[in-house]
């Protein structure tokens, strides 16, 4: 384990006992709402939900697409574009301030991904199409803000995590760590 992930889930376990405002119960509201999450080799639109547990804790639900076009960044192959769909599933923690929340969360992403690549030389290269089950366990935090005269809020994450070719039909695909930013938008329900 790296050390910034042992920092990020002491952050998270001191989060859990320890909130910057006082809150209520009715503070929190479940939302639905859309991200677009950017990531070095590829981007992620999803519709979201948020379910409140207690108070400031909540489950994260998301479904949506992936689309990959990873150009030279693969360790395997010259070239790997595709996309597939699926979803997440996670937990935050959210701390009030004065002009808005801090979140902080654990995710589990599983991605079904059609990728077709190409390796080799340019004048007579290889290419194929791999089917991979692709899970991504990733942690994130951010900073979301109401906007004013609506139920709705606007925020900004930034995640780290791991890629792994869980199931794999076909040739390799890259895999490993990955860090990605998302724009959510939410609307309280």
């Amino acid at each position: 384990m790296s050390k910034y992930t042992g920092l990020l889930m002491v952050f998270l376990a001191l989060g859990s006992t320890w909130s910057l405002k006082a809150q209520k119960k009715d503070d929190f509201k479940n939302t639905l709402g859309l991200s677009a999450q950017v990531y070095p080799a590829g981007f992620i639109p999803t519709i979201n939900y948020e379910h409140f547990l207690n108070g400031p804790s909540s489950l994260l639900f998301r479904f949506g697409g992936n689309f990959v076009d990873r150009q030279d960044f693969s360790d395997v192959n010259e070239t790997e574009e595709g996309s597939g769909f699926g979803g997440t599933i996670g937990y935050r923690r959210h701390f009030s301030l004065t002009k808005g929340k801090l979140v902080a969360g654990l995710n589990f992403d599983i991605w079904n991904l059609n990728i077709d690549w190409t390796d080799g030389p340019s004048n007579t290269p290889n290419f194929g199409r791999t089917r991979t089950l692709f899970l991504q366990p990733w942690v994130e935090g951010g900073y979301f803000f109401k906007i004013k005269n609506t139920g709705s809020q606007l925020g900004v994450t930034l995640g780290f995590g791991r890629e792994i070719n869980a199931i794999t039909d076909g040739e390799d695909v890259a895999q490993g760590f990955i860090g990605s930013i998302s724009l959510q938008y939410i609307i309280e329900l």
